[in-house]
């Protein structure tokens, strides 16, 4: 489709709960797995925006403020009204949308790579993304390691989850983490003498669930929860979106029967994130949010 493009038209707005259909729309035309409440949970950690022609949406984006940094997600412009820099033009208007000395950072495919690349955003991490309906037997529970159990969160370990949190990402998450606790319908953490050292949660997303965020010390702790959550998902579609710079991870994740579909590139615009060495994020909270 051949379009004619007054830049006068184009109006970049507040997105409003109004909306959430009409973007919802967007994304089920891309074959996004997002649901109403996935949009409403990411628009309500963050400022959101709206790009409109004659009134009629063509675009949209997210921003979730982390401390020093902000995550920039959901870019989506229309396919008819590709091609006319508005892709740069909605970037730049939800970039506005942080504070002035905020580091950005994304989730690409190979498509917005060279875009991203265009505004400033290099490549820190690769990103794959592995789902399935899971069956119980064909996962194969991984112990924590010596002196360490699996245990329910309790809500008097929130202050190490939120310290765990930041540390293994070099961000303040308070807000994510209060968002994953109230729709996660099970949160569970490894404690190893008494002190947390790892959790991890379970929450409906997409086509069924997520599994994410996993933060732990170690490959095999963080291989114990995601065990412990699969075990009890039997017949459920569930997705995980890992850092492959574990590929013990993504091994066990095929053996037990997830499928990697997608592989996306991580991208900062500023210094990368300087996470404690000690604690890791194996899985992500979405790829919008990281």
């Amino acid at each position: 489709m051949d379009v004619t493009m007054p830049i006068e038209n184009v109006v970049v707005r507040p997105m409003t709960s109004s909306d959430l259909m009409n973007a919802l729309s967007m994304t089920q035309a891309l074959h996004w797995p997002h649901t109403y409440q996935d949009w409403d949970q990411i628009v309500s950690l963050g400022p959101s925006l709206v790009m409109e022609i004659d009134g009629d949406m063509i675009g949209t984006a997210c921003l979730v403020p982390q401390g020093d940094y902000a995550s920039v997600g959901l870019i989506v412009i229309s396919d008819q009204y590709q091609g006319h820099g508005l892709g740069r033009r909605i970037m730049h208007d939800i970039m506005d949308c942080a504070a002035t000395d905020s580091y950005f950072y994304l989730t690409a495919t190979e498509m917005g790579k060279p875009l991203y690349k265009k505004l400033g955003f290099v490549e820190y991490n690769v990103i794959e993304q592995y789902q399935n309906t899971v069956s119980s037997k064909d996962i194969t529970l991984v112990q924590p390691i010596a002196n360490a159990d699996i245990r329910t969160y309790q809500t008097k370990d929130y202050d190490r989850l939120h310290s765990l949190i930041n540390a293994a990402t070099g961000m303040d998450r308070k807000a994510i983490l209060d968002l994953m606790l109230r729709v996660s319908s099970h949160t569970l953490v490894v404690s190893d003498d008494g002190e947390i050292t790892g959790f991890a949660m379970y929450r409906p997303f997409g086509r069924g669930f997520s599994i994410g965020p996993v933060i732990a010390d170690c490959t095999q702790n963080a291989l114990a929860l995601i065990s412990s959550l699969l075990k009890n998902a039997d017949g459920e579609f569930v997705r995980l979106d890992i850092i492959n710079q574990y590929p013990e991870t993504g091994k066990m994740l095929t053996e037990w029967g997830l499928a990697k579909v997608d592989t996306v590139s991580q991208m900062v615009k500023g210094k990368v994130p300087e996470v404690n060495g000690h604690f890791k994020q194996f899985g992500l909270v979405t790829q919008a949010i990281g």
